[in-house]
C-alpha cells in the first residue's frame, strides 16, 4: 500500500513538473495563440479577406442575366407633342388623345425586362481575374500583418524577458553588496579594518538599491506592454531567464526560396491585379453583345372610344400587354481613347511594384544571409559569455571568503565584485542582442519556429 502511495505521488510530480517545463518553454507560443485568436487586429486582417472574397463573388454575378421589374401608378394630363429629344435623367413622357371627358387620368404601368451579355471580348474574365488576385493579395497582406505582429509580440516578450532578468541580476547584485557591507562592519567594529570601509560599502549598496528601482520600473512597464495582447495577468514563475541567457544552439540556416516570402508575393500579387485591370480596361473600349427581352403592362384611364375617365379605378382599366426579345450592341467609341490611357497607367503601375518585388527580393535575401552568418558568430559569444561569468562568479567567492580573512583589501574586493558585474551585464546585454537578431531573422524567414520553441 505504501508503495502504491509512493508510486502515485512520485507519478503527479513528475506530471507537474512536465506540464511546468511545458509551460516555461513554449511560453511564448501560447502567447502568441491567444493574440491570434483575440487580437482586434488579426480579427480585422481575417475580416479583409472575408470582404474580399465575397466583391470576387460579386464581380462574378456581373456576368449573370441582369433583371429589373418596375411599377408606377400616376395621376396627370396626357396631352401628346410633336418632335423629338435625347431623354435624360429626370425627364417623363405622357403619350394619348381623347374626344371627350376629364382633361387628367389615372395610369399603372409595370414592366420586367431581362438582359444577358453573349460577348464582351473577355472583359468579365479579366474583371474576374483582377478580382481573384486581389483577393490573393488581401490574403498575402493578412500574412504580412500576423508575420509584424509575430515580431511585436516577439519583442515585447524579449523586453519582458530582459528586464526580469536584469532584475533578479540586480538583486543578486545588492545581496553581494549588502554580505561585503556586513562583513566590513563586523571587521571595522573589531578594529581589524577601518571605518571608511564600511561608509564605502553602504554606498556601494545603497546605489545597488537604486538600480534595483530603476530596473523595477522598467520591467513593470514591459509587463504592461506584453499584457495588451494577453487576457490574464503575468505571474513570475512565467519568467524563465534559463532559456534568455543559455539557448539551444540550434538555429538552423533557412535556405527557402525568398520569392515565397510574403513581403514579396503581397507586391506580386499587386502587380498582376493591376496588370489585370489594365486588360479589362483595355476591353471595355470594344462594342458589347446582349441578348435582351421584356414584358411590359399599361393601364389608362382613357378607352378605345377616345373617352377619358379622371375616376383613380378606371386608370387599371383598358389594359395593353406587350413582349420584346432581340439582340442589342453597345459601344462607346468616345471612351476608346480614354480607356487606352487608362490601361496605360495600370500597366506603369504593375511595372512599378514588379521593380519594388525584385527590389525587396534582392535586400530580404542580402538581409537574411547576412543575419544568418552573424547570428554564427553571436552563439559562439555567447558560449564564451557565459565561461567568462562562471570564472568571474568562481574568483569573486575566492577573493569574498580572503577578505573576510584579512588578506585583502576592500579596495581589492570591490574591484573583483565590479569585474563580475560587468561580466554578468554584458552577458545579458549580448543575450539581448542575440535574440533581437534571432526576431528579426525569423521575420526575413518567415519562420519563428526556433523562437518560439527556445525563448
Amino acid at each position: 500500500m505504501i508503495r502504491k502511495t509512493l508510486m502515485i505521488m512520485l507519478f503527479g510530480v513528475i506530471i507537474l513538473n512536465a506540464n511546468l517545463f511545458a509551460q516555461n518553454q513554449h511560453m511564448l507560443r501560447q502567447i502568441w495563440r491567444e493574440t491570434e485568436e483575440n487580437y482586434a487586429g488579426a480579427m480585422a486582417a481575417e475580416t479583409a479577406v472575408a470582404a474580399s472574397e465575397l466583391k470576387g463573388k460579386a464581380v462574378k454575378a456581373n456576368a449573370l442575366p441582369q433583371v429589373r421589374i418596375q411599377y408606377q401608378n400616376t395621376y396627370g394630363t396626357f396631352e401628346g407633342s410633336s418632335g423629338g429629344f435625347f431623354p435624360q435623367p429626370g425627364t417623363f413622357n405622357v403619350s394619348g388623345n381623347s374626344s371627350s371627358g376629364a382633361s387628367a387620368v389615372a395610369n399603372n404601368f409595370a414592366s420586367a425586362t431581362a438582359e444577358y451579355e453573349l460577348y464582351n471580348f473577355g472583359r468579365q474574365k479579366s474583371e474576374e481575374k483582377a478580382a481573384a488576385f486581389f483577393t490573393e493579395k488581401v490574403k498575402t497582406d493578412r500574412e504580412v500583418y500576423l508575420l509584424k505582429l509575430k515580431k511585436e509580440v516577439s519583442q515585447r516578450y524579449l523586453d519582458w524577458i530582459f528586464y526580469g532578468s536584469k532584475l533578479s541580476w540586480a538583486e543578486k547584485n545588492s545581496q553581494r553588496l549588502a554580505e561585503i557591507h556586513t562583513v566590513s562592519k563586523a571587521l571595522s567594529r573589531s578594529g581589524l579594518k577601518p571605518e571608511a570601509d564600511s561608509a564605502l560599502t553602504y554606498s556601494s549598496y545603497v546605489q545597488a538599491l537604486a538600480m534595483q528601482d530603476n530596473l523595477m520600473g522598467k520591467y513593470r512597464a514591459a509587463t504592461e506592454k506584453l499584457k495588451e495582447f494577453l487576457r490574464r495577468d503575468l505571474n513570475p514563475e512565467d519568467l524563465d531567464g534559463n532559456q534568455f541567457l543559455n539557448p539551444e544552439m540550434n538555429l538552423a540556416k533557412h535556405d527557402s526560396a525568398v520569392s515565397e516570402h510574403p513581403f514579396v508575393r503581397t507586391l506580386q500579387y499587386e502587380s498582376e491585379y493591376y496588370q489585370a485591370k489594365a486588360e479589362a480596361q483595355t476591353k471595355a473600349a470594344l462594342p458589347s453583345l446582349k441578348m435582351l427581352s421584356g414584358y411590359a403592362y399599361r393601364g389608362t384611364g382613357i378607352n378605345r372610344s377616345g373617352y377619358a375617365s379622371g375616376t383613380w379605378t378606371d386608370g387599371f382599366s383598358n389594359s395593353t400587354n406587350n413582349v420584346l426579345v432581340g439582340l442589342g450592341m453597345t459601344w462607346n467609341i468616345s471612351s476608346v481613347y480614354t480607356n487606352s490611357q487608362k490601361s496605360g497607367a495600370l500597366t506603369k503601375e504593375a511595372e512599378r511594384l514588379g521593380h519594388l518585388r525584385d527590389q525587396y527580393q534582392l535586400a530580404l535575401s542580402v538581409e537574411r544571409k547576412a543575419l544568418q552568418e552573424n547570428l554564427a558568430e553571436k552563439q559562439k559569444e555567447l558560449l564564451k559569455e557565459a565561461g567568462a561569468v562562471k570564472a568571474a562568479s568562481q574568483a569573486y567567492k575566492m577573493y569574498a571568503a580572503r577578505y573576510k580573512s584579512g588578506l585583502i583589501t576592500l579596495i581589492e574586493l570591490l574591484q573583483i565584485r565590479t569585474i563580475l558585474e560587468n561580466t554578468e551585464t554584458t552577458q545579458l546585454e549580448a543575450s539581448r542582442e542575440y535574440w533581437q537578431q534571432v526576431i528579426s531573422e525569423a521575420e526575413l524567414s518567415a519562420d519563428f519556429e526556433y523562437l518560439f520553441n527556445n525563448l
